[in-house]
């Protein structure tokens, strides 16, 4: 068994790739997935129809290099499409030192009835035939985590063909697999916004003319600006504003968003300020996020919780932080209330970095009350003083001109 298997190994593996690695930018092949991922599932025609899907060899190679940066492996795809053959061939670097070996794939399939079948698959020198080519991808399809995927392909799909150097998939329009889809495949468009609002962020904190401290406005407006340039192309307000703010969320407050991608490297560490303070711009960014989830409400419980025991604690209760909350809900909120409110946020944010667009000053409110000192001017949360007081910072708030 031992010499099978290293026979096999030596079959398999190859000390060169079979194609060399060309440098596409990442964000070449995300915008390719979402492209196809628009096409294919957000414009749907009624549910009785059937709809066609052609593919080229362009769209082929940016799913294959895309496939292969999720699971974060180092290599390279490329597909040609040649009347009624298509050719498919890859090359892994193995994830071990010494000696550097690769596992080069080249998939061959020609058109046919009822549909296109793969007549050759060859690992590194290892040739197999179409019957164990069949046996292999059933038990890969069933007895993987692909399974899922292969059930909604079997529902969804109709039948695939190599015509006139394209990849034509006929599909079942079916509105219940359909959902099913969208839901597996959501995930990636998510997952390009947030790693381009990423990018652009770490080029802002990268520039070497920035200080130790850098306020949030200043990063806000070109992230801004971006979200407002690619709504125009994409029509998404709402989806651009809340991937922006979950990174800039993150990054104020010193988290690390998990890409799932090779070349995300984490951006410069800078302290960000709102009204001159670290903690109120976290207090800010920190409630925006959840606030955009629809949670407003926790959000409230959440800062009264926080600075009810921080009046017992030591650092006492803080009206500021308690503003802050408040400040970060409503931006939260506006930026994907609708499309005409994430539209006017993205107008007034990318024009102008003054943060007196959506924060007052909070400077002259009351801060580490200690217990005795809560108690003597506000009595308790419920009392008439601590009322008018939080109805006094939710106007300075309504009054910003993002709000107006």
């Amino acid at each position: 068994m031992l010499v099978l298997v290293l026979l096999l190994l030596a079959l398999i593996l190859q000390g060169e790739p079979a194609i060399v690695s060309h440098p596409e930018p990442t964000q070449q092949y995300l915008s390719r997935a979402r492209t196809l991922i628009h096409d294919t599932v957000r414009n749907e025609p009624d549910a009785a129809h059937q709809k066609r899907l052609a593919l080229t060899a362009e769209d082929l190679t940016a799913a294959a290099n895309f496939a292969l940066l999720r699971k974060k492996l180092e290599g390279h795809a490329a597909c040609i499409i040649e009347a009624r053959r298509l050719s498919l061939t890859a090359s892994v670097r193995l994830p071990i030192g010494a000696p550097t070996l690769f596992l080069n794939v080249r998939l061959i399939a020609d058109d046919g009835e009822p549909q296109a079948k793969i007549k050759r698959l060859k690992l590194g020198w290892l040739s197999m035939p179409s019957p164990i080519i069949g046996w292999l991808m059933q038990g890969a399809l069933h007895y993987t985590p692909l399974a899922r995927f292969s059930q909604v392909g079997e529902q969804l799909v109709r039948d695939i063909h190599i015509r006139d150097g394209r990849l034509e998939v006929n599909l079942n329009w079916n509105r219940n697999v359909l959902a099913e889809a969208e839901g597996m495949i959501t995930d990636l468009a998510d997952k390009e916004r947030l790693l381009i609002y990423h990018d652009k962020l770490s080029e802002v904190v990268g520039q070497a003319n920035l200080k130790r401290f850098v306020r949030l406005g200043t990063l806000m407006q070109p992230l801004f600006a971006l979200a407002k340039e690619r709504s125009t192309s994409n029509n998404d307000p709402i989806a651009e504003n809340r991937a922006l703010i979950m990174v800039l969320g993150a990054y104020v407050n010193g988290k690390r968003l998990a890409l799932g991608l090779p070349d995300t490297a984490d951006p410069v560490r800078r302290g960000v300020l709102l009204n001159r303070r670290v903690d109120t711009a976290q207090h800010f960014m920190g409630s925006a996020t959840l606030a955009m989830a629809g949670h407003s409400t926790l959000v409230d419980m959440i800062g009264l919780a926080k600075e009810m025991n921080d009046t017992h604690d030591g650092s006492g209760f803080s009206f500021i932080d308690l503003a802050a909350d408040q400040a970060g809900a409503l931006f939260g909120k506006t930026a994907v209330r609708s499309e005409e409110k994430a539209r006017k946020l993205q107008d007034s944010l990318s024009q102008s970095s003054e943060e007196s667009q959506f924060m007052p000053t909070l400077k002259d409110l009351p801060e580490n009350l200690a217990p005795m000192e809560f108690a003597d001017r506000f009595k308790d949360i419920h009392s008439s003083e601590f009322q008018a007081m939080k109805a006094q910072i939710q106007q300075r708030i309504l009054d910003r001109p993002l709000y107006r």
